[in-house]
């Protein structure tokens, strides 16, 4: 795609598109913008700036902002009025530029929010961004830096270095992140939203950071008073998928057994444990060769053999996986009993990291070398 500023209408839109656009509607309603989180830690960590995402906080009227950009890319808009928040999707209108490109991006009024009850949504109310930050999860990730800085960065007009001094850092997350320290904001943090204690234990196993004394307290303080029996089962299973996005994905899944994530809904058990974890390790042997959309499958089967072999056809029925996919999982254990390779390659590939057996090796390797089914 060249630089000739022609429009065309596509399912993505330019993120340097994005952003000019967003810088545009910001000065001409007089409001503040931020990127706020994980794409601020990161960059402060020089783990890269998060081309790929862009999460936009408002300082000022969130919703009415979502639909001046609106009609700037000229795309979808879709607005959750209850939570102050707004997603732009495609198909986008906007200038033809090089570079990398955004399928969706979201947009938030900053705010503060209140839990009526352990477990429920939030009630949330429009805030300055200083408080805004004071809502999230961890001092690491609840970093705003201004969106003209990121503009200036991402066209080296400015280093890393540089915009340090300009990130809101309300929670003094900055001096965490120096110290590789994860450290949650409220002691009730975990009990207001339990999926935090998941995404705890990502972060530090992806971070290499470590929890500090209050956090850990707090951790093991919600798991033993049941703050996970507030999530529903599909909710836990969810968090058990989102870390097979995970780099190091066999220890992400050993802590969150071993931490009890998996007490209230025994997506792995105990005992299966040591047996899913290997499999995971088998699979990630062979990441790297399989075609795209492959691994994560597989490791999916993994978990639902692990339910399988456990008789535990209740849970994967409350996850809606349904009696298709049970089905499938115990076709693949039933085959790997009989000595019969699968023959789909996710299945191939799952069934192998399950066994390691050196005869399934064989066969998955002649799958890829056939580009697969």
């Amino acid at each position: 795609m060249g630089n000739s500023g022609a429009k065309v209408t596509s399912g993505s839109v330019p993120l340097s598109e994005a952003v000019q656009a967003a810088l545009r509607v910001a000065a001409a309603r007089g409001e503040r913008v931020f990127l706020v989180g994980g794409i601020v830690r990161d960059l402060v960590m020089g783990r890269g700036v998060g081309d790929y995402d862009l999460d936009l906080v408002v300082e000022g009227d969130g919703l009415a902002f979502s639909q001046a950009l609106q009609a700037e890319l000229l795309c979808q808009l879709r607005q959750h009025p209850s939570f102050l928040t707004a997603k732009l999707t495609g198909p986008f209108t906007a200038a033809a530029t090089d570079g990398p490109l955004l399928t969706e991006l979201d947009i938030a009024t900053a705010r503060t929010e209140e839990y009526s009850a352990p477990g429920a949504l939030p009630t949330v109310k429009a805030a300055p961004i200083e408080k805004d930050l004071w809502r999230r999860d961890f001092s690491v990730n609840a970093l705003a830096l201004p969106l003209l800085d990121y503009a200036r960065l991402r066209s080296h007009e400015l280093t890393p270095e540089q915009v340090i001094p300009d990130i809101v850092d309300s929670t003094v997350g900055l001096p965490d992140i120096a110290t590789h320290t994860l450290r949650v904001l409220h002691p009730e943090s975990f009990a207001d939203d339990p999926t935090r204690l998941f995404r705890a234990v990502r972060y530090a196993v992806r971070l290499g950071f470590d929890f500090d004394m209050a956090t850990s307290a707090a951790f093991l303080h919600a798991v033993k008073n049941g703050a996970l029996g507030t999530l529903s089962a599909r909710r836990v299973w969810n968090e058990a998928i989102t870390a097979l996005d995970e780099e190091r994905i066999p220890e992400v899944i050993e802590e969150f057994s071993e931490r009890g994530l998996f007490s209230a809904l025994p997506v792995i058990s105990p005992e299966r444990l040591p047996e899913v974890s290997a499999a995971l390790k088998l699979l990630a042997e062979v990441r790297d060769e399989l075609p795209q959309g492959v691994f994560p499958l597989a490791a999916k089967e993994i978990l639902l053999a692990g339910l399988v072999l456990d008789a535990r056809e209740d849970i994967i029925a409350a996850v809606h996986e349904g009696l298709k996919a049970s089905k499938r999982v115990r076709a693949m254990l039933d085959g790997l009993r009989s000595g019969q390779a699968p023959t789909e390659l996710s299945s191939l590939v799952a069934a192998y990291a399950f066994s390691g057996s050196q005869q399934l090796r064989i066969a998955l390797e002649a799958a890829l070398q056939g580009g697969g089914d």
